[in-house]
């Protein structure tokens, strides 16, 4: 197909799936690429047009040598809901600003029979680009970064303008210039994902541009059976991760619904939330590390200032989905589990004195359904009516819950709000950009929401 300039684009590839197959949603899609040469090749994405709807596709790989047909490529189908689909493909390249696109393959006809395992709306049937507004008049605009992801757990921001993604059965993906990139940075092969475990949290040294330290924390089979948490540092060096240290490990992990956390302070130490392993004296324990919060240096050892010489910082967590830090008070707040997913918050504060052993100041029951799976403050002034708010990765929900606090006793929530109501299915985590914008993943994708 001509284009201006003199550049073409690649013709459309061909589909090898047969039209009116039945699949289970979990598939990937081949089709053979004509290209001059690997290099020309290389220049190439593609789209996917699921029911009319355009999305980038994700996770695509292709053959080094060209066969007589051209190179065997291959990308990951989005998600899609049970039921029949028509799938086109195109191809193209981006000169500049302008992006040259084929023409769409033949249309492909596939009958969804099952769901793949994370529920959820799928990124291809978004209303991409559509508009919600807050109680108090906030507009903001959905836009999808990227899907192809894989159950999503977490996100890190790097200073460079990277982004890291964790999935659950193990890999870490990296976000580089708004594409995601199709070889992970790190690919776990000792993660268990029983109960809900798996690869959990992600951390960034706030160090990260001198010592390019990723903290991971997953879950492992168990040597007594089960699973348990492994908090380990790995090094980051041309968007991979290496050099594993793993600084705890076999603490065990609640079979029913794995929850841990790890995330930095603004006093430069590492702070990491385990479930209590089902068990209400194991929380209570101060000997075990389950049910607990422990704040550590960031090489994993206990900081001179900590009480009793132990990393423990706060207990009775019964099942911690996620924590930040309140700006305006510096109180670590804790979205805790419970029965039926319901959800509770708790404000952490740090007692006065040389030691350290932060208390329980407020909690605050969160209203059903949340089933909490994340928890950000919004600390940019790019939306000033979110400024200071708690955002929550409601999963069950299927939203992101909003919490307001008295501006006069930033401990009392006076005002809970539902974002995206049921409109991107299950939202599985949240996080304040460094740009302003709030990013959040659902099963499958990555999307963020903007000022508009």
């Amino acid at each position: 197909m001509a284009a201006c300039g003199g550049k073409t684009t690649p013709a459309p590839p061909s589909t090898e799936t047969p039209s009116g197959e039945s699949i289970i949603g979990t598939e990937r899609l081949g089709w053979d690429q004509r290209a001059a040469d690997a290099a020309e090749l290389a220049t190439f994405r593609y789209a996917i047009y699921v029911d009319g709807v355009r999305s980038d596709f994700a996770d695509v790989t292709c053959a080094p040598t060209p066969a007589a047909t051209g190179f065997a490529c291959s990308g990951r189908l989005p998600a899609m809901s049970t039921g029949a689909h028509t799938l086109e493909l195109t191809a193209f390249v981006v000169d500049g600003a302008t992006v040259l696109e084929s023409i769409r393959s033949p249309p492909l006809r596939v009958i969804v029979t099952g769901p793949t395992r994370s529920s959820g709306a799928s990124a291809a049937v978004w209303q991409n680009g559509s508009i919600i507004e807050t109680k108090d008049g906030a507009r903001l605009r959905l836009d999808l970064v990227t899907d192809g992801l894989d159950d999503p757990t977490d996100l890190a921001f790097a200073p460079d303008g990277r982004m890291f993604v964790a999935e659950r059965k193990g890999r870490v993906r990296v976000m580089r210039d708004g594409r995601l990139q199709s070889q992970p940075a790190l690919a776990l092969d000792d993660v268990s994902t029983a109960g809900d475990g798996g690869l959990l949290g992600l951390a960034l040294d706030p160090r990260f541009e001198r010592t390019h330290f990723v903290y991971a924390v997953y879950t492992t089979p168990s040597r007594s059976g089960g699973a348990a948490f492994v908090l380990a540092r790995f090094r980051e060096a041309a968007d991979t991760l290496a050099d594993r240290a793993i600084f705890l490990d076999d603490i065990r992990a609640s079979p029913t619904r794995a929850a841990a956390v790890v995330r930095f302070g603004a006093d430069g130490k590492l702070y990491a939330a385990f479930d209590a392993a089902d068990s209400a004296r194991l929380a209570g324990d101060l000997a075990s590390f389950n049910g607990k919060v422990l704040r550590m240096n960031a090489d994993g050892s206990t900081p001179d200032d900590q009480a009793a010489a132990t990393p423990v910082y706060s207990d009775e967590h019964r099942s911690p989905r996620g924590f930040d830090w309140q700006p305006a008070t510096g109180a670590l707040w804790i979205a805790d589990g419970g029965p039926e997913e319901s959800a509770r918050l708790s404000a952490v504060i740090a007692e006065p004195g040389q030691r350290r052993r932060g208390t329980v100041q407020a909690t605050y029951e969160l209203p059903a359904p949340t089933g909490a799976s994340a928890v950000a403050f919004y600390r940019n002034d790019r939306v000033p009516a979110l400024r200071d708010n708690l955002l929550i990765a409601a999963n069950e929900g299927r939203d992101i819950l909003r919490i307001r606090f008295d501006s006069q006793n930033p401990a009392r929530v006076v005002a809970t709000e539902r974002l995206l109501n049921n409109r991107v299915g299950s939202v599985r985590v949240v996080a304040s950009g460094p740009d302003g914008a709030i990013y959040f993943c659902t099963p499958n994708a990555l999307a963020r929401l903007v000022p508009w």
